[in-house]
């Protein structure tokens, strides 16, 4: 089971006004946007669509859409997953919430995603390419058996240099990782020029809240945080 043909990854921010300019510089551009009923835009890297949306909800959140939502969220209804569902005031707008046992929620959208905009599949992003969603977890098996419940496969596992696992649904792709070392949900980026990447962005005046060294301590990745406290992860590895 897929649970839908289009989905994104959603923001909370304080204003558009001071988030769009970082999110321009990382390589986002603008597909469209609108003032109702808060100001929001969807923007687009190439491989990763981002909605940005100017109201207070758990940050971030994965939104997929679909016509036939309704016969999917009976399905996991029937697997006895907790779905939370809401409705709009005006009645137009529906739909329905999961939450892993990381408290990443996962919205399921009452929406045609025919008229969604795919990304194109070639990054823009200076940060090379979209990767993941890292979530930090506690309970690796429980995490994963969750992610599988809703339609995701595991394709790859570790455990250097901690228990971790990548699992997708070929629309989005997570990585459970049980650590200590973050505690926020990040978007993970690759590169095989990390040290590239990371001169680029500060030619740009991207500030980075963290250089993360190798080994042997060549560069071999960095932290940066947007406006609105997202966390960035940009990593040395193949795409």
């Amino acid at each position: 089971m897929k649970l839908g043909n289009y989905a994104h990854v959603s923001l909370s921010v304080h204003t558009l006004r001071e988030s769009l300019p970082f999110y321009a510089a990382l390589g986002f551009s603008r597909l469209f946007g609108n003032d109702d009923p808060q100001p929001w835009v969807l923007l687009s890297d190439g491989v990763l669509n981002v909605h940005l949306y100017e109201s207070s909800f758990p940050s971030p959140a994965l939104h997929y859409f679909s016509s036939s939502m309704n016969a999917k969220v009976a399905e996991l209804g029937q697997q006895a997953l907790k779905l939370q569902e809401q409705i709009s005031k005006d009645g137009t707008r529906r739909q329905h919430t999961l939450v892993d046992p990381n408290d990443m929620h996962v919205v399921l959208m009452h929406h045609d995603d025919a008229d969604m905009p795919r990304p194109e599949g070639s990054s823009r992003s200076v940060l090379g390419t979209f990767a993941e969603i890292s979530i930090s977890t506690n309970n690796l098996a429980g995490s994963a058996a969750f992610w599988k419940s809703i339609g995701f496969t595991e394709r790859h596992a570790s455990a250097n240099p901690y228990p971790w696992t990548i699992m997708s649904d070929d629309i989005l792709t997570v990585g459970l990782h049980q650590t200590s070392t973050f505690n926020a949900p990040a978007l993970t980026y690759l590169t095989m020029s990390v040290s590239q990447q990371i001169a680029q962005l500060k030619s740009i005046g991207v500030a980075l809240t963290h250089e993360i060294k190798g080994r042997s301590g060549e560069l071999a990745g960095a932290i940066l945080n947007a406006p609105d406290g997202q966390l960035f992860f940009l990593l040395q590895g193949k795409p």
